[in-house]
């Protein structure tokens, strides 16, 4: 970032937390809970924000569905980045502060290989079902913890008619960053997972989005919880997280924005 520009951001987001900058770095880290899918984008427009400021930002990741089961579960968190319709429960049952979401981006599902490995052809609802069916072990995040991206998948590979054949070939994770790792580590031949997940895994490759037939669309949002700690400063990380340097970093990592 050009430095006049960088110091124009400093002083915005100092001025929206009403603190100067060495109060802030004494004040206690703001927990942001988020899921894959903007994990590595968070991470960076964070470590700029405290940069910036001098805030530390606690950063947790977890699939969707965990992320929704946590705050539900009573777990504190200031800043809250996931789903749309996740967002949007959280809000109806009083745990996101209405008025606060903002859009992070949207995004694709896709399928991963391991870096240098051949490129299936995925181009078809009939291309994608042989890719699975010729792959000696897929991977895909957890369905029964809620993962948006696993859950798709699970629902396909049945749609597809291939629950049976798959059978004991499926290899499940807690979320999609580690069902991608099991491609780059060879453990498995394909990964379905977000866009954003997979090129954020060194050793994978992304062979490319779903077909638009077999494809799930999805928008990102960040909400300041209802019980944060410092809702001002929640709400400084979620404006950088959507101002222009967020949106050019969500939109390097796959995401659709603006």
């Amino acid at each position: 970032m050009h430095m006049g520009a960088w110091n124009m951001q400093r002083r915005t987001l100092l001025a929206a937390l009403a603190l100067p900058a060495p109060a802030l770095a004494n004040s206690p880290p703001l927990k942001l809970l988020g899921t894959g899918a903007v994990a590595a984008s968070a991470r960076d427009i964070a470590a700029r924000f405290t940069a910036a400021t001098g805030r530390e930002v606690r950063l947790e990741i977890a699939n969707a569905g965990v992320v929704a089961r946590r705050l539900r579960e009573g777990e504190a968190a200031d800043l809250v980045l996931n789903s749309a319709t996740q967002i949007a429960a959280l809000t109806d049952a009083g745990l996101l502060r209405p008025g606060s979401q903002r859009e992070l981006g949207r995004m694709l599902i896709g399928v991963a290989v391991k870096a240098g490995a051949a490129l299936p052809d995925i181009s078809t609802e009939a291309a994608l079902r042989a890719a699975i069916l010729a792959a000696p072990a897929i991977a895909h995040s957890d369905p029964s913890t809620g993962a948006t991206a696993g859950t798709h998948a699970a629902r396909l590979i049945e749609r597809l008619g291939l629950a049976e054949a798959m059978r004991g070939r499926v290899l499940i994770f807690p979320g999609g960053g580690a069902a991608v790792g099991a491609v780059a580590e060879g453990r498995a031949a394909l990964a379905i997972s977000q866009i954003s997940e997979i090129i954020a895994v060194p050793g994978a490759m992304l062979v490319g989005p779903l077909p638009e037939s077999a494809q799930l669309s999805t928008a990102y949002l960040g909400a300041v919880a209802t019980a944060a700690a410092d809702a001002a400063a929640a709400g400084a990380l979620l404006a950088a997280l959507t101002g222009p340097e967020g949106q050019a970093r969500f939109r390097a990592a796959g995401f659709a924005v603006g």
